[in-house]
């Protein structure tokens, strides 16, 4: 990796993204994410066909290691922005912040050279990577507390681990930053955004130091998605190149010198294998993603679409170049890569597969996907870490998981999942994923491959049966008309009620989830929640397993318990 000076600092303030989450400790809003089940197969696996399991696994050996810089990213954003919703921090509290967040620093002791201007060897990469953090931290903290920014709770923490190197992003939903009045100068107002804060951290003397940092307004990436989306159509686009603060740190050499005609011939090549799905209730689009033909008549895509749309949706489409295709089942899925097969009716042409065990940071990188639905575009992009995942420069939209992504010769080198989205930096399962895939299905007859219809593997795992516990209501009609306006809880709550009861001006509801294993009760009472919020009742409590809301006149308390979620309303 070639590594450059980064003395620049972005920060844009305007943001769009509806994340939100309070309390001290770590936490995410899901619908940010568009991840929720990677690593538990659990029982769901075995329903499929057992012949068609896939085993392969990205193992995570670095567990320990990750929650250990987990821990220090949070650190770090306290101390570089002070603590949640702090407006009256003191000056001593101010400045023994600012220590500590110096003291964080990565700096390594230079060689000494005689004849050096300053007794030391400016040549030596210790002089230079002394040179890179001194001047990014101290600028940034600067800069930071100047624009005066205030933050309530942590987002998503995502961790790449190499070998001498960690970089950790972490998700600020909802800041308020101080920004200058256009049209007075003297004057400043709030402005809420959401904020990406990357962290860079190299290891000395045993202990992890920051090495850089950038931070980047969400809403940079959501401009860039729609400048494509404005121009796919069904003809080839080549996307404009993404202006990332990567190439500051990277060079994209290697990519820059690709010409149109050799991306022209790696869409040519494939603009009838890549695929658009998208899945419907009442003809209302509630997921979408990408995926593409991985064998004859054999599409992969990845299993956080298939299990949005298991939850929400009725019935999955699946369009490909001027074509509609007939879904004929699921083969199979495995959540722990986030892959999931769907065979349809017809076959075609698929893609070929290379090998991204052999591909190096900077390597060029390319994804040929839909973000409109309508036609097909092409991002480029370098490699910037090729561990257990492919991790690379070209930002992802909501609707690009599942995505093809090609070497500079047109091969599929992996998926891209849906664990990165709406940021700079996007992740790949490996080739190794994908030929266990193509390798286990090319030897089989199509029209013997089985499958499990959408509609039955929505029944098997995403539905309660009534008979399965009864309902016990004790709650009286006059009392749950009015109740039942809570949050809309009747149509919010789609799991089965297997008790409500009422005493005293508090009504206990209890529903059966019986896909704790995969997904928890809180994630299911999402649109629960958003509906409080948007009813106006305040946040009070938001973690894994439990949250408050209240209002002036009611106290509402969710909480996961097993394979239970519990909702509490309480007439104040």
């Amino acid at each position: 990796m070639q590594k450059k000076i980064f003395l620049v600092f972005l920060l844009l303030f305007v943001g769009s993204i509806t994340v939100y989450a309070i309390s001290n400790e770590f936490k995410f809003d899901t619908s940010y994410l568009s991840f929720t089940t990677n690593g538990k197969k659990g029982s769901i696996v075995n329903n499929f066909n057992k012949d068609y399991n896939l085993t392969y696994s990205i193992a995570n050996n670095n567990i320990q290691l990750e929650d250990e810089i987990k821990t220090l990213t949070k650190r770090t954003t306290y101390l570089l922005f002070g603590d949640f919703n702090n407006v009256n921090e003191s000056s001593e509290e101010y400045y023994k912040r600012k220590k500590e967040f110096y003291d964080l620093r990565y700096n390594p002791e230079i060689p000494k050279k005689k004849d050096d201007i300053l007794g030391l060897d400016s040549n030596s990469q210790e002089f230079k990577d002394d040179a890179v953090s001194g001047m990014a931290i101290s600028q940034i903290f600067s800069q930071v507390s100047n624009l005066e920014m205030i933050y309530s709770s942590f987002g998503d923490i995502r961790v790449t681990i190499n070998d001498n190197l960690i970089i950790s992003s972490i998700v600020l939903p909802k800041v308020k930053v101080k920004k200058q009045s256009k049209e007075d100068p003297m004057k400043y107002s709030l402005v809420e955004t959401n904020l990406v804060m990357h962290y860079y951290y190299k290891k000395l003397n045993n202990q992890w130091k920051l090495y850089y940092l950038y931070g980047e307004d969400t809403n940079d990436t959501l401009e860039y998605f729609d400048e494509i989306e404005s121009f796919e159509s069904k003809t080839m686009a080549i996307a404009p190149s993404y202006q990332s603060q990567l190439s500051t740190i990277y060079s994209f050499e290697k990519v820059d010198k690709m010409s149109q005609d050799e991306l022209s011939s790696i869409y040519n090549s494939n603009v009838n294998n890549v695929v658009y799905l998208n899945s419907f209730y009442n003809n209302m689009v509630v997921a979408s993603a990408n995926g593409f033909f991985i064998n004859n008549g054999l599409v992969v895509t990845t299993w956080n679409f298939l299990e949005k749309s298991l939850i929400n949706a009725q019935y999955i489409t699946v369009r490909g170049n001027n074509t509609i295709y007939e879904i004929d089942g699921i083969v199979t899925v495995n959540p722990d890569t986030d892959v999931a097969i769907i065979k349809l009716k017809t076959g075609n042409s698929f893609v070929k597969l290379g090998d991204s065990n052999i591909m190096k940071v900077e390597d060029p990188a390319i994804i040929i996907s839909s973000k409109s639905g309508t036609g097909l575009s092409i991002q480029t992009g370098i490699v910037i870490s090729n561990e257990d995942y492919i991790q690379t420069s070209i930002p992802l939209s909501n609707t690009d998981e599942g995505s093809p992504l090609f070497n500079q010769n047109g091969e599929v080198i992996g998926m891209n999942t849906s664990r990165s989205t709406k940021v700079s930096v996007s992740l790949a399962v490996n080739s190794n994923v994908l030929k266990e895939i193509q390798n286990k299905f090319s030897s089989l007859n199509f029209d013997s491959i089985d499958t499990i219809s959408f509609d039955s593997l929505k029944e098997k795992y995403y539905y309660v049966k009534l008979d399965e516990e009864s309902i016990k209501n004790s709650i009286p009609k006059q009392k749950w008309e009015t109740y039942s306006k809570i949050g809309d809880v009747s149509n919010t709550i789609k799991l089965e009620l297997v008790k409500a009861s009422y005493k005293d001006g508090i009504v206990s509801l209890r529903y059966k989830n019986s896909i704790s294993k995969y997904i928890s009760g809180m994630q299911l009472a999402t649109s629960f929640k958003d509906k409080l919020i948007n009813d106006g009742y305040k946040m009070v409590m938001n973690n894994s397993l439990k949250a408050i809301y209240k209002n002036d006149k009611y106290q509402v308390v969710i909480m996961d318990e097993f394979d239970y979620l519990i909702i509490v309303m309480v007439k104040l």
